[in-house]
């Protein structure tokens, strides 16, 4: 007899076939699982609304198996929907062993296809002991090619003829340019392991398409890291380094890194849309409380020796001309100086902070921020500092940091914070860092935080990703490495796999330092227009990275565009964005679209192309027959047939923004 757990579009989410069989629908498939030895085994799958069923005939277990349990139970939760957070059904597999427990959870939200997977542990379990590798004569590792990694995730191949691709990040964008990595093979009968955080697996027969991804921090950043994330072979895909040490003697329970998954989309942006969706579930876009349009003006590279009063309350006059909704006060404001700052002393800090440093600077705001604070509310601009979390013991000090940073909220009213010098590496600087920022965002009204991943081990973009957004890089004309098409292009490799409008992308000043690029360089800022730049921000959060009273009044027309951008983009960055076209270089035609509600918008740039004229395929669905609204660009929309749109540019570094409707 069936025992039905919760719907899904009329269908339910969890069976019980019988005691042993559990049946999850997640939106896109349904898979049939045997409860065997404490844990699950996939056994069969189909697409939805299709006949034909995959039968694993040799099913691998869904995590390392150690032993069979003492007992089992377990819970379903059906949770409603929060401002913040989408309904979800859950199902929780508490499994009991002699000197250990784990809860395997799978939760599925309402209206979002895949699985995010949970995994707890308490005690101490062979799945979490390290492993030694003994390669002393051959290239192969021996430990490694016998398949005996613990590892804690799973998901079968029907055949062995897959093509799989890994996709690697890299955060430290003061070091790297390029930020995503993807290496693309053939399993084989033997195990290969990899490291990324993305897993795409296409069946190279039918063309469905298989997702894994890892929610955690990048590689390195990881706790226990065991040097890689995934495996492939002929029988399927597993997951690897859960991110949990050895625990202690008086056990409590702790969580591994998260995975999402999804099975047989129909091609890869498909899966890798449903992923975005269900980031969007798990953690809304609200226009009104993530809606950033910055400024932080280290941008223009004088560091904190321009952060006054005098100077700052200029700057808003500046920045509210030019539409800024925040202003970020970074490095500088407070008491206590950083190895950054521009005055040379010999007490500056960066690791460990005492609490009087996170004073009020009176030297350089004699009146404290209570002017600042009165002209920015005066303007309709919110207010933002930077703050850099003490070190010490793996931010033993992080309750201390809350209420610092709580204090700056409720006394000043500083609606968000950047959170810069991170660095972490274990689990216990990850559990206080994330106690930090939840905690603060909890006892406070509304704080934001911006996660800075421009150095060292951070959270990257699948990790402290739902405190705010991610402030991607810092790049300067003064030293000659700020091109546009480099950050459209960061922005344009993201978007294929996260949400970019979690991300706040960068804009400078680009009268600034033309004599710091070669005079024949075409792709030198000086030679682009300042709308084009701007317009390079608009899927994402534009941080305008300079000082306004630095502009020239020409700049100023670019507030044009920024105000048909404030009045389109909360239902824009409400949909799924993809990214159209070639990767940008600089000689390419490129762009985006984003499946809102009602409308389908495109952003389509013109880089240095000897061409005019261009051809760019929609992913997802035909615009045959819909209105098209032009909203902003030189370009024009000469035709749009089935998934296919032909652009005119009449000259290079133009733009097309608008919506089909």
């Amino acid at each position: 007899m069936k025992i039905i757990y919760c719907s899904w579009a009329q269908n339910a989410v969890f069976q019980w076939q019988d005691s042993k069989t559990l049946i999850v629908n997640d939106g896109m498939s349904e898979q049939t699982y045997q409860w065997k030895d404490g844990t699950l085994w996939l056994t069969k799958a189909k697409k939805l609304r299709h006949s034909k069923t995959d039968i694993f005939s040799v099913p691998i277990p869904n995590q390392t198996i150690t032993e069979t349990p003492l007992n089992f139970s377990y819970k379903i939760h059906q949770v409603g929907a929060t401002d913040r957070t989408s309904g979800y059904c859950q199902i929780d597999l508490h499994s009991v062993y002699n000197d250990y427990e784990t809860i395997r959870s799978l939760r599925v939200y309402d209206n979002s296809p895949g699985i995010e997977w949970r995994f707890q542990i308490k005690g101490n379990s062979p799945l979490l002991k390290s492993f030694k590798t003994f390669n002393t004569e051959s290239i192969e590792d021996v430990t490694l090619l016998s398949a005996n990694v613990p590892f804690y995730f799973s998901m079968p191949f029907s055949t062995p003829h897959f093509t799989t691709k890994v996709v690697g990040f890299q955060e430290s964008t003061d070091h790297h340019s390029n930020i995503t990595v993807v290496r693309e093979e053939l399993p084989y009968r033997k195990p290969q392991y990899y490291k990324g955080s993305v897993l795409i697996a296409e069946n190279n027969h039918t063309s469905y398409v298989h997702l894994v991804v890892k929610l955690s921090p990048l590689q390195e950043a990881q706790s226990a890291y065991l040097g890689f994330d995934f495996s492939t072979d002929f029988s399927g895909m597993k997951v690897y380094s859960p991110g949990i040490e050895l625990l202690e003697e008086t056990p409590v329970w702790h969580e591994a890194y998260r995975i999402f998954s999804l099975m047989y989309a129909e091609n890869e942006s498909v899966a890798l849309g449903a992923y975005k969706r269900y980031e969007l579930n798990a953690h809304k876009y609200i226009p009104e409380t993530d809606n950033t349009f910055t400024m932080n003006t280290w941008g223009d590279r004088n560091r904190d020796s321009r952060i006054n009063e005098k100077f700052i309350l200029g700057e808003l006059d500046a920045a509210a001309r030019l539409g800024i909704t925040h202003y970020q006060i970074d490095d500088g404001w407070q008491k206590g100086l950083s190895s950054n700052s521009a005055t040379k002393s010999n007490t500056m800090s960066w690791d460990d902070w005492e609490e009087s440093d996170w004073e009020i600077n009176t030297s350089r705001f004699p009146n404290g921020l209570k002017k600042i604070t009165k002209k920015a509310k005066s303007l309709g601009i919110g207010l933002g500092l930077w703050f850099n979390p003490s070190k010490n013991d793996d931010y033993a000090n992080w309750e201390r940091d809350k209420d610092i940073m709580l204090k700056l909220h409720q006394q000043h009213g500083v609606s968000w914070i950047k959170i810069d010098g991170l660095r972490i590496g274990n689990k216990k600087s990850e559990n206080n860092v994330n106690k930090m920022l939840q905690m603060a965002q909890k006892q406070s009204d509304g704080l934001q935080f911006n996660i800075d991943v421009t150095a060292g081990k951070r959270g990257g973009y699948f990790f402290f990703n739902h405190f705010g957004n991610i402030f991607l890089e810092n790049r300067y004309t003064d030293w000659g490495n700020y091109y546009p098409h480099l950050t459209l292009r960061n922005v344009w490799t993201l978007a294929k796999y996260v949400p970019i409008q979690r991300f706040q992308i960068e804009w400078l000043n680009k009268w600034r330092n033309n004599n710091k690029y070669p005079e024949d360089d075409v792709l030198k800022p000086q030679r682009i227009p300042f709308d084009y730049q701007f317009a390079i921000t608009m899927m994402g959060q534009p941080l305008a990275w300079m000082e306004a009273t630095g502009l020239p009044d020409e700049a100023f027309s670019v507030v044009k565009l920024i105000n048909l951008w404030k009045k389109e983009r909360s239902e824009m960055q409400k949909g799924i964005i993809h990214p159209l076209g070639e990767m940008p270089n600089g000689y390419h035609f490129t762009g985006f679209v984003s499946y809102a509600n009602r409308k389908t918008y495109v952003l389509l740039f013109r880089e240095n192309t000897a061409e005019n004229e261009a051809t760019f395929e929609l992913p997802l669905g035909e615009i045959t027959n819909r209105k098209f609204v032009k909203i902003a660009g030189e370009g024009t929309l000469v035709s749009a047939e089935a998934s296919m749109l032909k652009v005119d540019f009449s000259a290079p570094f133009q733009f097309l923004w608008g919506y089909f409707e």
